[in-house]
């Protein structure tokens, strides 16, 4: 049985503070290949204007390319539904058939919230989820959680607690320093720091269109 682990985000760009955790995030779980997943129009940040679905697929192509056992899809971003977790591991299983493992990597951060996503005991029901260490640790009161999942699945979720590091980059970081004209230089794949100058994305003067042969 091959396991599957699933990264979603907006990637707006990818950097990395989502790859490096996402690498220990492989070794620790024994996982066979991980798959990052870019958000159409992300639910839980209604107020955030992303950089084009090509471009961030793009972006986590260049990004996936030096990674082995790193994949991108386009799951979400090639239907006009919200990014809802739920339909996405849905879509994802119906691709990859039955005998595929997913294994849904969640921020420490989203601990107290998955008791309110959409269809949220779906998601336990459709994958293994993994916890991913973030810098705002998760609140110790998760009661809302373990309502709906109950004590012993949140015992055995909190122990699948990636013990990699914490890297303190955001894409916000990243977005504001190119705006500023500064460079991104390790705390970006190089191949997207290059992708994002050649494409002045993020730049006073707007993007150029995205590189079709980037996309998944």
């Amino acid at each position: 049985m091959e396991r599957i682990g699933i990264l979603g985000g907006t990637f707006d760009p990818v950097h990395l503070g989502h790859l490096i955790p996402a690498q220990y995030a492989c070794n620790f779980l024994g996982l066979d290949r991980l798959i990052l997943i870019p958000s159409a129009r992300p639910v839980h940040r209604p107020r955030h204007n992303p950089a084009s679905a090509e471009h961030r697929l793009a972006m986590c192509c260049l990004a996936a390319a030096a990674l082995p056992g790193f994949e991108v899809s386009d799951v979400e971003t090639s239907r006009a539904e919200p990014s809802y977790t739920a339909l996405t591991l849905a879509a994802l299983r119906g691709r990859l058939g039955p005998a595929a493992r997913l294994v849904l990597l969640v921020g420490e951060d989203n601990l107290p919230l998955l008791h309110t996503w959409w269809h949220a005991r779906e998601v336990f029901t459709l994958a293994t989820v993994a916890v991913m260490p973030r810098l705002a640790r998760a609140s110790a009161d998760l009661g809302p959680l373990r309502a709906m999942l109950g004590d012993r699945e949140v015992d055995a979720l909190l122990g699948r607690r990636v013990p990699g590091p914490v890297i303190p980059i955001s894409a916000t970081e990243v977005r504001k320093r190119v705006l500023s004209g500064l460079s991104v230089a390790g705390l970006v794949p190089a191949s997207v720091e290059r992708y994002i100058r050649q494409t002045s994305l993020y730049s006073p003067n707007g993007p150029q269109p995205p590189d079709p042969a980037m996309s998944p």
